[in-house]
């Protein structure tokens, strides 16, 4: 256990491929058993809590509990609060620098014209619909970026919040 809160662990054994997927797609891992590495590294740089991880002498379970960084905790419960900061500095402490640079053109096209569709997402960045998607999608779970409309006529607009 040493050695996994450290990060240096190798799979060895049967990987839930669900979770494994989800930290892919979210790029916090890949199939080099390199993802607990990379959590420990990204919340060290922001200065988020360490996860803990939890497992029998056996290892037939592993629960790992990663915890809420004090700073969103504050931030969000002033959300509604005007906040003189900017949706670009904030963004950069919510997400990580390579994703902040994948969703930066979103980001520019959404600040002058004030709405975005898929469609038109698709054309700024240059990417397939499923990365547009994921990218559209990545802007609206940190909450700043909200989406009306069916997935055939969505709309995507900086939130009023």
């Amino acid at each position: 256990m040493e050695k996994f809160a450290a990060g240096k662990v190798r799979a060895r054994r049967y990987r839930n491929p669900k979770i494994g997927e989800f930290f892919k797609e979210i790029d916090l891992s890949e199939k080099k058993s390199t993802g607990i590495s990379k959590i420990l590294r990204e919340l060290k740089r922001n200065g988020s809590p360490m996860p803990e991880f939890e497992t029998d002498a056996d290892r037939t379970y592993m629960i790992t509990t990663i915890k809420i960084h004090e700073r969103f905790e504050i931030d969000n419960k002033n959300f509604g609060q005007k906040n003189d900061r900017s949706l670009t500095e904030v963004l950069t402490e919510v997400l990580t620098k390579k994703n902040y640079d994948k969703v930066l053109p979103l980001l520019k096209y959404l600040d002058k014209n004030g709405k975005i569709t898929p469609q038109v997402a698709e054309m700024v960045i240059k990417k397939s619909k499923s990365t547009t998607y994921r990218y559209l999608t990545m802007l609206v779970e940190t909450g700043y970026v909200e989406v009306s409309g069916n997935t055939n006529n969505a709309v995507y607009q900086l939130s009023k919040g």
